[in-house]
């Protein structure tokens, strides 16, 4: 084989390593910031010991609201995922129909890229707290509602939280907003073989069942 044609397969082979480091070390971390992949393509088979070590670091409560909502009290603490999908509504919705009338506390904790914990990004911090905050006024009044937003990978994020806050039950979408679950793993698939509490997935609502949020959370708050 000619020595350039050898030196553009061993390019090509760092170049491929390094965006293999991030799309299946990083990526299953939470990681989505378009800037990896140019820093690992880069840097290549150096990029692995990288990737690996920020994989491993833990997550990061960014903001908590209440800060002060306790972590027991009486009822049942349901720890919802939210991120936006439309199986992830459901799991409000099914949340507010289930358990409005029982639940003590329900703690919605949205799952924020990594880096954006380290790097102090406001923009994404901000739609998930605005996110947060819309899909609360989706649960009964006399629901004490927490709401988290927390850097880190998604199933960590909410194992992590779940066990922190002393939640009776957790309940996500059975599938997310994220990228493909092949490459990434589904993060339900993860939380219920891991999750030491009971687990609900909520599938996406069949045409015409979506109830406006408004008055679900009206109904719910009067039928309880």
């Amino acid at each position: 084989m000619p020595i350039v044609a050898q030196v553009i397969l061993l390019a090509a082979l760092w170049v491929l390593v390094g965006l293999t480091s991030v799309a299946f070390i990083l990526g299953r971390q939470g990681h989505r910031d378009w800037r990896w992949y140019v820093v690992g393509g880069v840097l290549g088979l150096l990029f692995v010991p990288i990737a690996v070590e920020r994989a491993t670091r833990r997550t990061t409560v960014l903001e908590r609201s209440p800060s002060d909502g306790g972590t027991e009290g009486e009822g049942v603490t349901v720890l919802v995922g939210v991120d936006g999908s439309a199986e992830s509504d459901e799991a409000v919705r099914d949340t507010a129909r289930l358990f409005g009338g029982t639940a003590g506390r329900v703690v919605l904790v949205a799952a924020a890229d990594p880096d954006v914990g380290e790097f102090d990004l406001a923009e994404p911090q901000q739609r998930c707290h605005d996110l947060l905050a819309d899909r609360a006024a989706w649960l009964p009044r006399h629901v004490t509602v927490v709401t988290e937003v927390v850097a880190g990978q998604p199933a960590r994020v909410l194992l992590e939280r779940a066990r922190t806050e002393h939640a009776d039950l957790v309940v996500l979408g059975r599938r997310g907003s994220g990228l493909s679950p092949r490459l990434l793993g589904s993060v339900a698939t993860l939380v219920t073989k891991r999750s030491p509490e009971p687990v609900l997935l909520a599938g996406r609502p069949r045409a015409g069942q979506e109830r406006e949020p408004e008055a679900e959370a009206v109904g719910a708050a009067t039928s309880g």
